[in-house]
């Protein structure tokens, strides 16, 4: 089969794509650039732009940016400041965890004799001796008062509780 490539289409086909060739090298050696002279000027009202306001678009008074001279972004003494610290608040006071067990009056001394609850120990408090806090204030012949600041607790003997003895 012989292709005729002197035909109409074929010439018509080589002159367009020698003309493409030549307007794309043009458009590459010379781009096109924006003529000075023939700058478009846009309109100053707000309907052209309507996300921006006029004030957005004019730049802030250089006196309004003083406190900027105070605080330098790019400093190197500035640091984040610090959290805020949340105080927590004191554990509740321990109560007191002693049970009146007896009381010794001799002489002039008073002693408390008390069981530890948390322990099951025997304690013997005289007047003004702390425990756990708590300071023996007065010990009477049925009681014996604990003081810490101004909280007071009065314990008082019980006489059910003979411990045994009859």
């Amino acid at each position: 089969m012989r292709v005729d490539v002197l035909n109409r289409p074929t010439h018509a086909l080589l002159a367009t794509s020698i003309l493409l060739a030549l307007i794309v090298a043009v458009q590459l050696l010379f781009p096109a650039t924006p003529s000075v002279g023939g700058s478009v000027a846009m309109p100053d009202d707000e309907t052209s732009l309507p996300e921006f306001g006029s004030a957005a678009l004019n730049p802030p008074i250089l006196a309004d940016l003083s406190d900027m001279q105070d605080r330098p972004l790019f400093y190197s003494g500035r640091r984040m400041p610090e959290p805020p610290k949340v105080e927590t608040p004191p554990p509740p006071p321990t109560p007191l965890r002693l049970k009146l067990q007896g009381v010794a009056l001799a002489g002039g001394s008073r002693v408390a004799v008390l069981r530890n609850l948390s322990s099951n120990l025997l304690l013997q408090l005289a007047e003004g001796d702390t425990h756990d806090g708590w300071t023996l204030g007065t010990v009477n012949s049925n009681s014996a008062i604990f003081s810490r600041g101004e909280q007071t607790t009065e314990l008082l003997l019980d006489p059910d509780d003979s411990g045994g003895r009859r």
